[in-house]
C-alpha cells in the first residue's frame, strides 16, 4: 500500500470530495480516501500507483497539482 497526498486545488465543497472518492475507489474499491475541502488535500491510501489515482481524479473533472 502507498499513502499519497494529492492537492486539488478546485475541491469546493463536500460534493467534490466525494465525487473525488469514488473516482479513487473505483480504481481500488479498498483505498482509503481523506478529501479536506479547507486545505483542498486528498491523502489516500491505495495499492494503485500515484499516476493511476491522479488520471482518475482528472478524468473526474478536477485539477491536480504536480507534485
Amino acid at each position: 500500500m502507498t499513502t499519497l497526498t494529492i492537492k486539488v486545488p478546485d475541491m469546493a465543497c463536500g460534493a467534490c470530495a466525494e465525487t473525488i472518492t469514488k473516482a479513487v475507489q473505483g480504481l481500488d474499491p479498498a483505498a482509503s480516501v481523506k478529501a479536506d475541502v479547507e486545505t483542498k488535500a486528498v491523502d489516500i491510501t491505495t495499492s494503485v500507483n500515484a499516476d493511476a489515482v491522479k488520471e482518475a481524479i482528472a478524468k473526474a473533472g478536477y485539477t491536480v497539482n504536480p507534485r
